[in-house]
């Protein structure tokens, strides 16, 4: 249950606009208003992500050469059998 407050009340006036067939219908709106917010934050989160993975990938690159190419075998052969 959402209580309809100014910012709301607005926001679904707004929304009778933008789809006039569902503007006697509050819940119909709410309704429309989610679904498109929530196509709006799952495009941001995969933006996101997006940036998140290709700052992990310039890490990746920028972090190569810092162990020697043998690092496992020699960190290995410290250890009892």
């Amino acid at each position: 249950m959402i209580t309809e407050s100014e910012p709301i009340s607005s926001g679904l006036d707004a929304a009778a606009l933008v789809w006039p067939d569902a503007a006697a219908n509050r819940t119909e709106l709410l309704r429309k208003v989610l679904e498109e917010g929530f196509k709006v934050v799952e495009s941001r989160a995969a933006s996101e992500l997006a940036t998140r993975l290709s700052a992990i990938d310039k890490l990746i690159a920028t972090s190569t050469g810092l162990w020697p190419s043998d690092f496992d075998e020699q960190r290995k052969s410290e250890w009892p059998e």
